[in-house]
């Protein structure tokens, strides 16, 4: 049975190992799309903006198109997608609305005091998905 399968990509070695392990997973049928969001900082520096430096959504839209092409070079079409606000919780949503079967997001395994102040997509996902999640380590 041909499944949906929602990637999350923010451009990090975590995020390419979720790629490659959605390549395995491949089967017949199956579709592909790829989600990188851009974080709203709240309380950022004065006039900053509410994104941080190289995490725009101009600089996630380039890394869309990196996925995009390296998954092309697999032959795998992907569509894309781009959104701004909590990563976990947009992952989540546009997995909900567009019903996808499967999520696929890499850890990276953040420890102590930075799991703290970053939190966790994947613990996220993990928790809120409407559907199955892998975890790419």
């Amino acid at each position: 049975m041909a499944r949906k399968v929602l990637i999350g990509y923010d451009g990090t070695e975590s995020a390419r190992r979720a790629m490659e392990r959605a390549v395995e997973m491949r089967g017949d049928g199956d579709s592909f799309a790829v989600i990188s969001v851009a974080p709203v900082v709240a309380g950022g520096p004065r006039g900053a903006g509410p994104f941080m430096p190289g995490d725009t959504p101009a600089d996630h839209r380039e890394e869309l198109a990196e996925a995009k092409a390296w998954l092309a070079d697999r032959g795998i079409a992907a569509a894309t997608i781009a959104a701004v606000g909590d990563p976990g919780t947009a992952i989540c949503e546009v997995a909900a609305r567009d019903g996808f079967d499967t999520i696929v997001v890499g850890s990276r395994n953040l420890r102590g005091v930075k799991r703290l102040l970053l939190g966790s997509v994947s613990d996220r996902v993990v928790h809120h998905a409407p559907c199955d999640v892998l975890i790419a380590r």
